[in-house]
């Protein structure tokens, strides 16, 4: 009976050692699952973990970001509407610092930099539009301060983009006295700011419009530079880009680009520039330029001829060697064809008329010459009359 109970309970020990292994392969299966899920996303989990937003301005003792952007404020509104928005001011200094805190418009630089205008300039649009609660702000040392602001667009405001910018200012640093040979006392104190953008869009029709002046060069030693003004007459920012073509008959002949601006504001006005180096001493030929931005690719052309003023002196001293030369030859053949004509009429032997004086010169010649005269024909009863007679004694 043992021996029956035993052989029954064997398949039974069996099919549960087989579920046990079946188990445990779905389990080792799951963790290497998690293990390779895992693997894969703790990179970007770590990434996501570790990063922060940007700041946007920090020299290593001060800086500002927006609270929630990496880089700039991008602020889209419409005509009569507002904003709260938050900056972040650092101090990574020991000490507190107290800064000048103030709102500025956004300019375009003449070589096409972004830049901040200055505290004294007249603001009109971001720098007049943004609030704050306080002209001063005070950071303690070692930490993060919390700026608030808010930006209201009027009502009267046109559509389009508009740049801007929040300011912190360290207090003057008072420079040296120096006085000149006039005994004229000069300082040159020092102020530090920085800043973060304010990217505005106001809400309505957007215009892309990009305009330029005539293709000009400059030759300066062995360089030569072109020059593109271009100036924004639209209501988006843009971001142009141009090429230079340089094609001569004699001289240089090459493919160049201009340098490109990092953006242009609406309104503002910029120079483009290439420049050819080293540029032959003979120029014949003309240069195009391509330029191409969100408004669409024109074309501007212009002539390309430089010649040094000494070639031109030596090409005028020869041309007026030659033209001394013909005029010389010219009058030379002249006066020997008017001394042949004069010889000519000298060595002619004079003609007579009937009553043997001279004929002037050039008159027409006798019909009788002076070697074949005809005897005059007499009749019989002339011929007698003509005979002498013999006196009578």
């Amino acid at each position: 009976m043992p021996h029956r109970t035993a052989r029954r309970s064997l398949p039974n020990t069996s099919s549960a050692l087989l579920s046990n292994l079946r188990l445990a392969r779905i389990h080792a299966l799951r963790r290497c699952a998690v293990l390779v899920v895992v693997a894969v996303l703790a990179p970007i989990v770590g990434a996501l973990a570790i990063a922060s937003p940007a700041i946007a301005i920090d020299d290593g003792t001060l800086g500002i970001r927006p609270e929630l952007e990496s880089d700039f404020f991008h602020i889209d509104l419409a005509p009569g509407s507002a904003i709260d928005a938050n900056a972040i001011v650092s101090n990574h200094t020991d000490a507190a610092v107290t800064l000048l805190n103030y709102a500025v418009d956004g300019q375009s630089t003449e070589q096409g930099a972004f830049a901040l205008a200055a505290q004294d300039d007249v603001q009109t649009a971001v720098g007049s539009w943004v609030t704050l609660d306080a002209e001063t702000i005070t950071i303690p040392a070692n930490s993060d301060l919390t700026v608030p602001f808010r930006l209201s667009v009027p009502r009267t405001a046109t559509p389009g983009d508009y740049a801007g910018g929040l300011i912190i200012q360290s207090p003057p640093i008072q420079g040296e006295t120096t006085t000149g040979k006039g005994d004229a006392a000069l300082r040159l104190d020092v102020i530090q700011r920085q800043g973060v953008r304010i990217y505005l869009t106001v809400a309505g029709t957007a215009t892309t419009a990009l305009d330029h002046g005539a293709l000009s060069w400059q030759r300066s030693g062995d360089a030569v530079t072109f020059t593109l003004p271009i100036k924004n007459t639209g209501n988006t920012i843009l971001y142009p880009t141009a090429s230079l073509s340089v094609k001569s008959a004699i001289g240089a002949t090459a493919e160049l680009a201009f340098s490109t601006p990092e953006s242009i504001l609406p309104g503002s006005s910029l120079n483009l520039e290439a420049t050819l180096s080293p540029a032959a001493f003979i120029q014949l030929g003309g240069a195009s330029a391509t330029m191409v931005s969100d408004a669409g690719s024109v074309q501007i052309t212009t002539t390309f001829n430089d010649v040094p003023w000494w070639i031109v002196l030596i090409l005028f001293v020869l041309v007026a060697l030659v033209a001394l030369g013909v005029w010389r030859g010219t009058l030379f053949v002249r006066r020997a064809r008017r001394a042949i004509a004069q010889v000519a009429q000298v060595a002619a032997p004079t003609p007579l008329d009937s009553a043997g004086d001279a004929q002037p010169a050039g008159a027409a010649r006798p019909a009788e010459a002076v070697n074949d005269v005809e005897a005059p024909v007499v009749s019989d009863s002339e011929e007698l009359s003509l005979r002498p007679r013999r006196s009578r004694q």
